[in-house]
């Protein structure tokens, strides 16, 4: 039997009440993983959606250092500082970098975050959210 391995998934996720996802894609010049608007119901549930969500999302890789994953982001969006501002202020939106941990057989990646990580965050003012899911 194949024993599973450590998983990380990073993902950009813009929030806000009132903006048009197709507006981020082309502002961005990037596509998104997925996208929703405010007041969509929510598959197989009776309620909808809070808030509209564009996001990009690297999906589950094998990783040893989350800073693998963020960096791919952080890398496709960072020539966009100013474009990400600018559609905050417009749209009063909110950033967010969720980073899911899904831990097999006890075995941890490195979980930090290296400076030039940090300081794009604050750039941009993102959040950082991390789930850690536990294996045995």
């Amino acid at each position: 039997m194949k024993m599973k391995k450590t998983t990380v998934m990073v993902e950009f996720a813009i929030f806000g009440d009132d903006f048009s996802p197709d507006a981020v894609t082309e502002k961005l010049s990037t596509k998104p993983t997925k996208c929703w608007m405010k007041g969509e119901s929510i598959r197989d549930m009776a309620i909808v959606r809070k808030e509209t969500n564009w996001s990009i999302s690297t999906g589950y890789e094998e990783s040893w250092d989350i800073n693998d994953q963020l960096k791919k982001l952080v890398e496709l969006l960072e020539n966009k500082r100013s474009d990400l501002k600018e559609l905050k202020r417009i749209y009063n939106l909110e950033y967010k970098f969720f980073i899911v941990i899904n831990v097999e057989n006890n075995e941890k990646p490195a979980i930090y975050l290296e400076n030039d990580m940090i300081e794009f965050a604050n750039d941009i003012k993102a959040w950082f959210d991390f789930d850690l899911c536990i294996f045995s």
